[in-house]
C-alpha cells in the first residue's frame, strides 16, 4: 500500500472520523471506500451538488437515517465484504 497525505479542515476531518466510527470502519477505510466508488462510477459529478453537511445527498442521508431507525441495515464481517456488496 502506498502512503498518501491529504489536507482537510479540522471540522471535515472530525465529522469524517465520526462517520467512519459510526459505520464500523477506520478513517482510512472510509477514504478507500469512497475512492473505489469514484473509480467504479468513472468520476464524480459535482454540478448542482446539493449535499448535506455530511457530504451526502439529502435523499441518501434520509434513507440511511430511516434504515438505521428501522434496523434495516446489513452487517459485514469486513470492509472488503462491504465493498464487494456495494458493487
Amino acid at each position: 500500500m502506498a502512503p498518501t497525505t491529504i489536507r482537510l479542515d479540522d471540522e471535515t476531518k472530525k465529522k469524517s472520523q465520526k462517520l467512519a466510527k459510526e459505520i464500523g470502519c477506520s478513517f482510512n477505510d472510509l477514504i478507500t471506500i469512497l475512492l473505489k466508488k469514484v473509480i467504479r462510477e468513472g468520476g464524480v459529478d459535482l454540478r448542482n451538488a446539493n449535499l448535506t453537511e455530511n457530504g451526502f445527498s439529502p435523499e441518501f442521508e434520509n434513507s440511511v437515517i430511516q434504515a438505521d431507525k428501522e434496523g434495516g441495515y446489513q452487517e459485514f464481517d469486513s470492509i472488503d465484504d462491504m465493498i464487494k456488496n456495494a458493487k
